[in-house]
């Protein structure tokens, strides 16, 4: 079968940090010089932030990512992110996870859809501002387009950092001939449906992925001619 391209959200790799090295405190009482004292120690341990979630339609889409990472360790799906995705992902907490990005799963960075060149910090601009001006700074007619079409355009001179990303994200999924965005954020996936502009690139919750590749792989066995085998 040919391999399916799909764009990493940042979110996707947010909820696959799973295995977090903490140092979790207790109590203990010890006997020192005949007296009983109380005392702090820590312990190792291991932390899934996702154990938390309390949305239940989220987590079930969480559980399913080490499932298309596995897919993705065996060569039958393919994942890119760009560079502002990556940039993105600092701004987070908790990515330190012991399992790596995205499960260790390879992740190719790919280009963006023109060449520039522009400083990632420094100069008392925090990060994620310097993110925010250069991608508003963008004058280019169909991330313009993806703008309205995500939601971060919200008149002159007024639009939203994370959607603004979101429409970036999109748009390098095209230029990279993507077929997928994977994402977890169930809010673009129906702005996005409700958009009368749409893109080449579908953007898909994890259920929706594996409900592809199932349909794929039934397609390919039942010889209907849908896809094209290796």
């Amino acid at each position: 079968m040919n391999v399916a391209k799909v764009f990493l959200d940042t979110n996707v790799l947010k909820f696959a940090a799973t295995e977090l090295p903490r140092l979790r405190p207790r109590k203990q009482s010890l006997d020192w010089g005949g007296k009983t004292i109380e005392v702090i120690v820590h312990d190792f341990v291991e932390v899934n932030p996702n154990e938390l979630i309390e949305n239940p339609t989220l987590k079930t889409e969480v559980e399913l990512l080490p499932r298309l990472a596995a897919i993705g360790k065996l060569g039958e799906l393919k994942y890119v992110m760009n560079s502002e995705t990556i940039e993105e992902s600092w701004g987070l907490r908790n990515m330190d996870s012991k399992n790596g990005r995205f499960y260790g799963v390879p992740i190719e960075v790919v280009k963006a859809p023109f060449e520039y060149a522009r400083i990632m910090a420094g100069g008392g601009v925090k990060p994620k501002e310097r993110q925010f001006r250069f991608l508003a700074s963008i004058r280019h007619e169909r991330f313009l387009e993806l703008q309205k079409m995500t939601g971060a355009y919200q008149g002159e001179q007024k639009l939203n950092r994370n959607q603004l990303l979101d429409a970036f994200h999109i748009w390098c999924a095209e230029h990279n001939g993507c077929e997928f965005l994977l994402t977890l954020d169930f809010k673009l996936i129906k702005v996005l449906s409700l958009s009368p502009t749409k893109s080449t690139v579908r953007v898909v919750r994890p259920s929706e992925l594996l409900a592809w590749l199932e349909r794929l792989d039934w397609s390919v066995k039942n010889g209907s001619g849908l896809f094209t085998a290796k």
